[in-house]
This record gives C-alpha cells, structure tokens and sequence, in this order.
C-alpha cells in the first residue's frame, strides 16, 4: 500500500500543476502567482508541495503592499510621501488603486487554489490514505477561511467561490452568508487538522481556533471567543521573551508564540515567494539592505509614537527613534544609529527588518525570508480579555486581566487591575503595530467610536530639521470608511457584481 501510495503522488505531479496554474477568469491573478514544478520544496511529493505552498506563494501581493497599507496606513499607523499609497494616506481610496486590486486578486488567489486543490483530493479520494485526505481538505479550508476574512472585512459583501470551476461571473453574496461559509471552513479545520502541526509553520487544530474565535470576536459573539480562546491558553503556544525576535531575524520564524504565518522563502531568482516588506521599510539612503532598496516608504505616524507608553521595551523593536542604536545592523560599521533627520514624522520602522547579505546569506534584493505573521498567541491573550469585556467599558475580572497583564509584563509595563476598554485597544495598536490588524481593530468598535478616534489621530509631518515645526493633518472618515471599494478592474470582467448581494446555497 505505501509504495502505491508514493507511486501515485509522483504520477500526480503532472496534471496537479496543470491544474493550479489555471485561474477563473474573473480573478484575473498574475501568472508569478502560479505554481510550477520549481516551487515544490527539496524532497517532498507533489501534493505535499502544493499544500506547503498555499503558505506563501498566493498571498505575494497581499504581503506585498496591500497589507500594511489597508491595515496600519489606512487606519492612521503609518505616514508616507510615495504617491501610490496616497489614497490610504488620506483615505480617498477608489476603485482604481492599484493596491487595492492586487491585494483583491491575491486574495482570490488563495481561495482558488486551495479549491483547486481540495478538487483534486476529492477526485481522487478512494486513492487517499483517511487521514491524508481530511488533511488536505482541512489546510485548503483553512487558507480559504482566512483569505475570506480579510475580504469581507475590507471589501463587505464578495463572491463566494465553494469550489473549482465555478460559474465565471459569480454574484457577490451576503455578509452574514460570508461569515458563516468562514465559520464552517474554520470547523471542519478545527476538527480535521492534526492536533500538533505535521511540520514546524505549519497549521493546527489550535490555530484554526483562534482564527475562528477572531471571527467571533468581530461578530461580537463574545461568549463564543472567550471560549476558543480559553481553551488555547497556556498550552501548545506562549510568549517568546524578547519581542523583537518575531520580526528581525528568520532563526525565529515559526517561535513558540508564532501560531499561522506566511512561510516566505527568499531566493534570489525567484520572484514571489519572498518577503519585500524590508525593501519598504528601511530608513532611505541608509545602506543597511546593503543593495538598491530600503527607500523608508512606510514612517511612523506621529500619532502611533505617541501611544507608547514610558519604558515599554517594544518600542525600540517596533520603530528607531533618534539615538537608538542596533548593534545587530551595519554589523561591518560598527552598528547602526538612527538620526531623527532620517524621516520627516522623526521616526522610522524597525519590524521586518533583518539586514544586508554582509550579515546573513538569505537576503537579495527586495528579497528576505522573514515571516509575516497572521496569529500569534499574543492576540489569543489581547483577544480573550476583549471578548470578557464584551463591548463594555471596564472590567475587573481576573481572567482577563491574567490575559491582558502577560502581554504587559513581557513589555516591561506595570500590570492593572481594572482593564478599560481604551487601554485594551492601544494595547492592540502598540503590540500589533505593522501587522496589517489596526484597520480591523478600529472597525470591530463601530462606526461612531471609530470614527471619533480617527478623527483625533495627528498624521502629519515636520517641516524642518528639528522636527519641531508640525504640518498638521487629521482625517475625518466618511460614512463608507470601513468598506472600500471593489476593484475596477474585476467589476469591468464581473458586471454582476454591481448587482445587490444574494444569499448563498449551502446546499
């Protein structure tokens, strides 16, 4: 039987690339996005090698830009003079962004090729062992499940694609109907992933609980959340101690506190599998990438700078500041350290930064293998308090204060004994900063509360060399803020989904 089954899987290997490069029409995803033989990972089988690369290899354009510039630019987190993130600076974001539609197409992306390979598992069931089969189904629900969630909390109401071959002009459905095809891939995951991941990175049925108790939490199923998430706590994952750890250095992909994260493998004649965030983020003409990028597109929002708090130990991890010096960068030079003249908010972003090919041998161009994390269990922690607090404005309860209190003791931070609602969100924006979730964070509060704080958020710059003289701006979103628009480009290929959204059959 063994040796039919590993018979089978190299047999296989033909007609399943065959099958992951097509795309629907209506996605109209990039051809660098497909799967060829060279994406399979040294030493495993086909059908292995396209479940890995649902880790990585589709959500490229999403990592790409689309992230940080719906999640922390949009929402205030971030300032940039680039022109192309103008319309998330100032929130004015049309149909026409470029961004926007690539982070659109990555998304359906990954929901496509994870049903193109749960298409090919069913086809051939009967020549699957159980457990590979449920496996296989449960990874591609998984990655379709999350690629879901961002797009129903950015765009609102989408097609749903259940499966390979779908009609190719699919209405958009209801959101209530999104949220529950979301939920039940999360459950079949939750049921059917191993308990412990087959591989270091890998998914489990752990982390498809905390997705769904996020997906809780932003229904405010609260009692639901608090649940999943006290059922993680204190087992498989904790926090790592230095916090930093998480984003400058590869070695720590995939720690103890990393629960899903994008696997990205820098190559230097690949384009697609890697992370590019350091490109972006690197403070301009500072050599530390040690080639052509790091053109500091991404600065520090003045208003973010001042949510830290006195001695948290995150800061120095999560943005330079003037004086601060980081041995571990221009290691040849003695180190690094940053001028407040370096950025026009007096601050740039340390996170995902790991450094030029003179300190690891990973690094290219635009290139490093950096993880960009979706969960950690930081969030499972910031996450249960929130769902105890349900929507109130304080709490004193011992649970999640316990929660709440962790994350502030690995900063270095006084602990509290009454949790506020206002203290628990800044926790987020200050522990989550870059991460793509402010954006989300802001939106789960409501129009009106949401509003109000954006509307008080300085997302200025300073005009001179002291950075003492503020150009002041402020954003006051619109009633549409948290649902931006369909791509142009998918609706001039998919008129129908200008038409109002209609149930799904879940039949």
């Amino acid at each position: 039987m063994q040796k039919h089954f590993k018979l089978f899987m190299i047999a296989m290997l033909i007609p399943l690339l065959s099958l992951f490069s097509c795309s629907d029409e209506f996605l109209d995803a990039p051809s660098e996005n497909q799967l060829t033989p060279a994406d399979l990972p040294e030493g495993v089988t086909a059908f292995d090698g396209i479940a890995e690369s649902l880790y990585f290899k589709p959500w490229f354009t999403f990592n790409d830009k689309f992230l940080i510039a719906v999640g922390d630019m949009y929402a205030g987190n971030a300032f940039t003079f680039d022109g192309a993130y103008a319309q998330f600076l100032n929130a004015q974001v049309t149909s026409q962004n470029p961004i926007l539609t690539e982070g659109y197409i990555s998304l359906f992306s990954v929901v496509d090729q994870a049903n193109n390979l749960m298409s090919l598992v069913e086809d051939r069931k009967s020549e699957l062992p159980e457990a590979a089969y449920k496996n296989s189904i449960a990874i591609s629900r998984f990655m379709r499940a999350n690629a879901y969630f961002y797009l129903v909390r950015t765009f609102g109401a989408v097609p749903i694609v259940a499966k390979a071959g779908s009609a190719p002009q699919p209405k958009r459905n209801l959101v209530e109907d999104i949220y529950k095809f979301i939920k039940q891939d999360l459950e079949y995951a939750a049921a059917n992933l191993p308990e412990t991941s087959a591989k270091k990175g890998y998914v489990n049925q752990t982390v498809a609980k905390g997705i769904l108790a996020k997906v809780h939490l932003t229904l405010h199923e609260y009692a639901e959340c608090a649940s999943l998430t006290q059922e993680i706590m204190g087992k498989q994952y904790s926090l790592i101690e230095q916090y930093g750890d998480m984003f400058s250095s590869p070695e720590n992909d995939n720690s103890a506190e990393s629960m899903f994260a994008l696997q990205w493998k820098a190559i230097a004649t690949e384009w697609g599998t890697q992370n590019t965030n350091q490109a972006y983020i690197v403070p301009n003409g500072t050599g530390i990438t040690g080639g052509g990028d790091g053109w500091g597109v991404y600065l520090p929002s003045i208003s973010l700078q001042s949510g830290f708090e006195a001695n948290d130990s995150r800061k120095k991890s999560t943005i330079m500041t003037d004086g601060d010096f980081y041995p571990e960068l221009l290691k040849k030079q003695g180190g690094f350290k940053y001028k407040k003249i370096l950025s026009s908010t007096g601050a740039n972003f340390r996170k995902y930064i790991v450094g030029s090919a003179a300190e690891r041998n990973d690094v290219f161009f635009m290139r490093t293998s950096q993880n960009t994390i979706i969960l950690r269990y930081s969030d499972i922690l910031l996450m249960h308090a929130e769902a105890i607090l349900g929507g109130g404005n304080s709490t004193s309860d011992i649970s999640a204060l316990d929660a709440f209190n962790q994350v502030r003791t690995r900063a270095g931070l006084p602990t509290k004994t009454i949790l506020t609602r206002d203290e628990l969100f800044n926790e987020r924006r200050i522990e989550f900063a870059l991460e793509g979730q402010y954006f989300f964070d802001l939106k789960r509060r409501g129009l009106a509360e949401a509003t109000a704080i954006i509307s008080q958020q300085e997302v200025g710059f300073y005009s001179d060399d002291d950075r003492t003289v503020l150009v002041s701006r402020k954003i006051t979103p619109t009633s549409d803020y948290f649902e931006l628009p369909l791509p142009q480009s998918a609706i001039d290929t998919n008129p129908s989904l200008l038409e109002p959204p209609v149930p799904f059959n879940f039949n």
